[in-house]
């Protein structure tokens, strides 16, 4: 069963959002949809709309009220998240009734949640969308507003949830649906790998100096262990530290893993921290053309980049001599609608930036890749989204460092992942696989991508997933 007939009965401002997400959950399910707004003649297999006394053998409640909501620039109210539970784990329900999730019927099954409301509502951000204070590249996104944080399930792919939901159900109601494997080479589940190059030599001799009176001054832990440690980071970096080898390595331990990364590289070359302007040093660049010039390579770009249209292009540019799909912005420090308005005006094919920067977790609800939403013009943007759900910085930001919380959380991110045959990106800076400086952070990376080998995962780059999904 490859085609479902879908009957949408809403008020027309929710017409084409309703689609939108059907649309979504049927990329994920490997279907098509067609969609009928009007009593039709054609088999039904799904009614979602106002409440009707007809029988379909799927119906999902519409909330009442959904179409006022999203043409108000409002937020949901905290009071109104509905907690259910759905095998094993809470998940949010918005615009819904409260009790159980399904009802039985002689005829139909009866969703009794509003989950094409409640994913738009992630899927679009809209949260963010109706954030009172201004976000801008100064002004970021406070995480600890976000509804994700406040009931505690940033690390549940809510989309994810009601997409498998609603393909339970197919699976109930029509024998002649069949589950299908979503990934390649009959892979359990994705992951997609990522690297952004935010310094090249991290250790200039300006740094070194400054770090090593700043350790003489504030001495961290005990005193000889401290000692041991600086002259041991000392000799490395006067004798060993050479900034390619790390880039060299990546390269080629993945290779021996049978898989490649993505590189996001800086191209501005005025920022304050003089270690972030190394595109426009000649020697750094060719030796980065040397290296990965046949590589998947995309811009890390500025915050301004993500903002505004006219910082874009010089920076985009500058990567004539890489084929760049792709963009990521620094930080994860972005507004939603600026953000995708001025790449879909770039022609960027895909972005990587929807990620909380302070924590692991599905910032827009989902793992899998989806075309963001254009909210005044009412459509999908025209550019693909590849999510960013562990990121390094983030790891260790949201465990302060601490490498074995970290470790136990991102292993359970991987094993949900593997459950429910997911995606999930990991994304490591280059310099964090100093094995002086990070030697925990460096091994952990690699430890994770056995791991993932050994548990049947599709390891690739995001051109590679790009390419993929567009062509699924």
């Amino acid at each position: 069963m490859k085609l479902i007939n879908i009957y949408i009965n809403v008020d027309k401002s929710f017409e084409k959002k309703a689609q939108y997400v059907f649309s979504t959950f049927a990329k994920i399910l490997g279907i098509k949809c067609q969609f009928f707004t009007k009593i039709t003649k054609e088999p039904i297999h799904i009614y979602y709309g106002v409440k009707t006394k007809d029988e379909y053998p799927i119906h999902i409640f519409h909330g009442p009220h959904v179409s006022d909501f999203f043409q108000e620039h409002e937020d949901y109210p905290d009071k109104d998240v509905n907690l259910v539970k759905y095998k094993m784990t809470y998940i949010p329900f918005l615009f819904s009734r409260k009790g159980n999730i399904l009802r039985f019927t002689a005829n139909s099954i009866r969703i009794r949640k509003d989950i094409i409301a409640s994913a738009f509502y992630f899927l679009s951000c809209w949260q963010e969308y109706t954030c009172k204070k201004e976000i801008s590249p100064s002004s970021p996104y406070d995480f600890k507003s976000s509804i994700q944080y406040k009931f505690n399930f940033t690390e549940i792919a809510t989309v994810d949830r009601y997409c498998e939901l609603l393909e339970d159900i197919l699976v109930r109601t029509f024998q002649e649906f069949v589950r299908s494997n979503i990934w390649p080479e009959g892979k359990k589940f994705a992951v997609s790998l990522s690297h952004n190059i935010e310094y090249w030599n991290f250790w200039t001799k300006a740094y070194l100096k400054q770090f090593n009176q700043e350790r003489k001054e504030h001495p961290n832990g005990k005193y000889f262990r401290t000692l041991f440690k600086m002259l041991k980071h000392r000799i490395d970096k006067k004798f060993f530290y050479e900034p390619s080898a790390f880039i060299k390595k990546i390269i080629r331990k993945e290779k021996q893993l049978r898989t490649t990364s993505t590189f996001f590289i800086l191209t501005k070359n005025d920022f304050p921290d003089l270690r972030r302007n190394y595109f426009g040093d000649e020697y750094i660049f060719q030796q980065l053309v040397k290296l990965l010039k046949d590589k998947s390579v995309n811009l890390f770009g500025s915050k301004e980049a993500g903002f505004q249209y006219h910082f874009l292009p010089p920076e985009m540019d500058k990567l004539t001599g890489f084929t760049a799909n792709g963009f990521r912005v620094r930080y994860l420090n972005l507004n939603y609608q600026h953000l995708f308005s001025t790449l879909e005006k770039g022609n960027v094919k895909y972005d990587s930036s929807i990620g909380f920067n302070e924590h692991i977790g599905y910032r827009a609800g989902i793992s899998y890749p989806f075309n963001p939403y254009k909210i005044d013009e009412d459509r999908p943007f025209n550019l693909l989204e590849i999510p960013i759900i562990a990121m390094d910085n983030s790891l260790m930001k949201q465990n302060d460092g601490n490498l074995k919380r970290a470790e136990k959380k991102i292993y359970r991110l991987i094993r949900s992942s593997r459950l429910h045959r997911s995606h999930i990106s990991l994304s490591w800076h280059t310099h964090h696989f100093d094995s002086i400086d990070f030697p925990k952070w460096n091994k952990l990376y690699w430890k994770l991508l056995v791991f993932l080998k050994r548990n049947s995962a599709w390891l690739c780059s995001l051109d590679k997933m790009y390419n993929y999904w567009q062509n699924k």
